[in-house]
């Protein structure tokens, strides 16, 4: 049995911070965004979290080689059904009811590819940041896998506001910046994604949580040490030397925000600079189309700065 916690959400939720906190467990590995592992990865050869480029990732070539022998699956075609299966759209399907001969496929590749790495890095807990709602839905159908959700959201004006910033990308061969979202893409991506993770819960009983990038920020040790409790994953041996300051260890992460490179002494503290530098109308166009959902998420209607 492998034990998987799922992270889901809208991106730029602090997802990455959690997932690189977590990976400084002993017991603990992270994979990234696994669901990218394909494209980025294989197909265009981007930075594994260790700064190998991913292909010479020895512990990759490991876990894929345990996973699937000499029969690697080709990532072209990976990617392509991996498109056609995993759309957001598709994750109600993916939850229950029967699953295409396509869907069923992929469940049984990324099966073998979870129990591999559990295999070859002998964690107790496996952390997969893809937060795509359509992996979640299919984690819990995965032959002896210990499903855990954990669904994180952020205020829709932060995470605009972090979309609309220019970030460098850092794994691959050439600089280029990352993909940008204007305000109206990211809140109606922010309402779907978060509103399709939250319907997966029924799909977690008992082991699905919600849990608020500004919670966390706000007292980042206690709520990384809650989480892995509700996992059942030992909190000893912690790499946090206080509340607030946390010792990040080497990850091998597929993908995810450059933040992920980064190692060593971290002092965490709740970025909001939106609040300061956030223009007004982007601020009233996110307000009112995230308006149905602020409440729900206990965050103020105000804009005020």
């Amino acid at each position: 049995m492998v034990k998987v916690l799922y992270i889901a959400g809208w991106g730029r939720s602090g997802t990455t911070i959690v997932d690189n906190i977590l990976n400084s467990y002993e017991s603990v590995f992270s994979t990234g965004e696994l669901y990218y592992l394909w494209r980025r990865g294989l197909r265009q050869r981007r930075k594994c979290g260790c700064g190998d480029r991913f292909a010479a990732c020895a512990l990759w070539r490991e876990i894929l080689d345990v996973a699937y022998g000499k029969r690697q699956p080709d990532p072209k075609a990976v990617d392509e059904l991996q498109q056609r299966i995993s759309r957001v759209r598709h994750t109600p399907s993916l939850a229950s009811g029967p699953l295409s001969d396509e869907a069923e496929e992929y469940r049984r590749l990324l099966t073998r590819l979870y129990h591999a790495i559990g295999e070859v890095t002998g964690a107790r807990l496996i952390v997969d940041s893809s937060k795509v709602p359509s992996g979640a839905a299919l984690l819990p159908r995965m032959r002896d896998v210990e499903p855990y959700l954990l669904h994180m959201v952020r205020d829709p004006r932060a995470v605009t506001h972090s979309w609309m910033r220019a970030t460098p990308q850092l794994d691959r061969p050439e600089p280029q910046l990352m993909q940008q979202h204007r305000p109206a893409d990211s809140t109606v991506h922010w309402l779907v994604w978060n509103a399709f993770a939250e319907r997966l819960a029924r799909s977690y009983p008992n082991r699905y949580r919600l849990l608020r990038y500004e919670d966390f920020a706000a007292a980042p040790r206690e709520g990384i040490e809650r989480l892995l409790e509700f996992t059942g994953v030992d909190v000893r041996n912690s790499p946090f030397l206080d509340d607030t300051t946390v010792l990040l260890e080497p990850n091998h992460t597929v993908s995810g925000n450059p933040s992920r490179f980064r190692t060593g002494e971290v002092a965490l503290r709740p970025d909001e600079r939106w609040r300061a530098d956030q223009p007004i109308g982007p601020r009233i166009a996110v307000t009112a189309l995230a308006l149905p959902m602020l409440h729900r998420y206990g965050y103020k209607v105000s804009v005020a700065a």
